[in-house]
C-alpha cells in the first residue's frame, strides 16, 4: 500500500495505538499503519484483493454477530460517500481468533490540498472492548441491585408478603426474587426463650 503523507506525518501516522487506514471513493485502502497490520490487516490477507477493500473486511467481522451482518457495512456505502462530513460508530465485531471486540469506528474526510479532494477519506478504529465490558458490568449491577421502595403490602397474621403480582409468598422469597440477598437460618435469642426456655440461662450468661 502507498503512503501518502510526509515524513512527520509518516511518523505519526505509524506509530500510533489507534488503527488508521486511509481510504477513497471505493472504500479500497490506499493506506494503514501498523497498529491496523497487527490488528486486522495480516489474518485476512488469505482471502485475496478483497482484503483491500474496507467494506468487505466489515462484512466478514460482523459476520458472526447477531446483527444483520450487513447493515453496518450497506449503512456506510449508501451514506457516507462522497465524503463530505466526519461520522462516528461504535461497532461490535469478531475477530479471526473468535474474540468479541467493541471498536470506536472515526472517519474523516481528507480535505488537505489538491490531491485529496473529496475522494479519499481517514478511519480510525480505537479499542473500547474494556470500556463496554464495564458498561455491561455495570448495568448488571444495577439491574441486579434492585431497590424496594414504596408501601408492601404484608399479611398482618402469617407476615407474607404480596408481590405485583397479587401473589402472596414468604418474606425471604420476596426479598430473594426482588434483591441479590440469599438467605441462610439461624433463631433469634427471643425466640429460643419462648420455644426453649430451659435454654434462656445459657443465654443470660452470654450478657
Amino acid at each position: 500500500m502507498r503512503h501518502m503523507t510526509s515524513d512527520l506525518e509518516s511518523l505519526s501516522f505509524q506509530s500510533t495505538n489507534h488503527q488508521l487506514i486511509i481510504i477513497d471513493q471505493h472504500w479500497i485502502i490506499r493506506s494503514c499503519n501498523r497498529a491496523w497490520e497487527r490488528g486486522f490487516y495480516k489474518p485476512f490477507s488469505h482471502s485475496g484483493s478483497r482484503h483491500n477493500h474496507y467494506l468487505h473486511l466489515m462484512e466478514a467481522w460482523t459476520a458472526q454477530r447477531d446483527v444483520p451482518p450487513t447493515r453496518f457495512a450497506q449503512h456506510l456505502r449508501h451514506n457516507v460517500v462522497p465524503f463530505k462530513q466526519a461520522h462516528t460508530y461504535d461497532i461490535s465485531v469478531t475477530t479471526p481468533f473468535n474474540e468479541e471486540k467493541w471498536f470506536l469506528v472515526e472517519l474523516t474526510p481528507l480535505h488537505d490540498g489538491p490531491i485529496f479532494g473529496d475522494n479519499l477519506a481517514l478511519i480510525a478504529h480505537t479499542d473500547i472492548t474494556e470500556q463496554k465490558r464495564t458498561e455491561q458490568q455495570l448495568r448488571q449491577a444495577l439491574t441486579e441491585a434492585r431497590t424496594l421502595y414504596g408501601l408492601l403490602p404484608i399479611c398482618a397474621v402469617c407476615k407474607h408478603i404480596k408481590d405485583e403480582s397479587d401473589e402472596w409468598s414468604s418474606v425471604e422469597s420476596y426479598l430473594e426474587k426482588h434483591t441479590s440477598a440469599e438467605f441462610t437460618h439461624d433463631i433469634c435469642p427471643e425466640c429460643i426463650r419462648r420455644l426453649y426456655p430451659k435454654y434462656s440461662n445459657i443465654l443470660d450468661k452470654r450478657h
